[in-house]
């Protein structure tokens, strides 16, 4: 992938024409140095003609797709990605996953993306939600977004499934001392976008977004259109490195 990939979707998200469902609204996502610049001429014609299938399929063909024989997982990338465990850059052994990281400064993350594994329980996110009426989906949305420390929330499909595709809040509340309710004001140093999902045998997923030290439009676009090239696969390796299958979702 080069920048003309990066510019390309960006374009088409000014245009209007990504019909992604996961699409979240443009102020989540800072314009800043890394906003792609007006394309003129020829360029500016193609590019923001292109199609949401275009965009797609431009994706595909250009970006590199990572398979995780461990987790049982594949997604393409917009380049071939560094893969550490999701363990180690969270520091938390009871975790399982894989972080992609495509741009690092040193030890600090710039750009990846984070595929953590039993990523939700259950009962989180009903089956079923992509199917209740809209007055339903948004009494879950609105308590989903008053437990969890998010902007922005909504619901979306993935993966043949449905799952929340939320930002990260900038600023929220935290109960320090355990009592149920909020006594401390936290600032995050930069935000996340964050998609569960359940995969094709039923994995629960959550693929979320970093990008430091803001969100760009056109790390959300490539993620976005990451997301719905992701495949849950119907076998995954144990700890011993032997191979246990999955069960197809009903």
């Amino acid at each position: 992938m080069n920048f003309n990939l990066k510019k390309s979707i960006t374009m088409a998200l000014a245009a209007g024409v990504t019909a992604l469902s996961l699409a979240m609204p443009v102020s989540y996502a800072a314009t800043g140095d890394d906003a792609a610049a007006p394309a003129t001429g020829e360029t500016a014609s193609a590019e923001q003609n292109l199609t949401p299938e275009e965009a797609l399929d431009y994706f595909k063909n250009s970006g590199y797709t990572y398979t995780s024989k461990r987790y049982g997982y594949s997604i393409v990338c917009p380049v071939k990605p560094n893969v550490v465990p999701l363990s180690t850059v969270y520091d938390d052994e009871k975790i399982s996953g894989d972080v992609l990281i495509f741009a690092n400064d040193g030890y600090n993350i710039v750009n990846a993306w984070v595929v953590m594994i039993d990523a939700f329980d259950e009962k989180t996110i009903p089956k079923d939600l992509n199917k209740k009426s809209e007055q339903e989906q948004k009494a879950f949305l609105d308590k989903y977004m008053e437990s969890q420390p998010v902007e922005f929330a909504k619901v979306a499909e993935v993966a043949g499934g449905v799952g929340i595709y939320s930002v990260t809040a900038k600023v929220y509340d935290i109960d320090t001392n355990g009592d149920g309710k909020p006594d401390e004001t936290v600032t995050a140093d930069t935000q996340m976008v964050n998609t569960y999902f359940r995969g094709q045998y039923g994995g629960r997923f959550l693929v979320g977004l970093m990008d430091n030290p803001e969100l760009t439009k056109q790390n959300v676009a490539l993620y976005e259109l990451g997301l719905l090239t992701f495949q849950e696969w119907p076998s995954a390796m144990d700890e011993h490195g032997k191979t246990k299958d999955k069960e197809k979702k009903k």
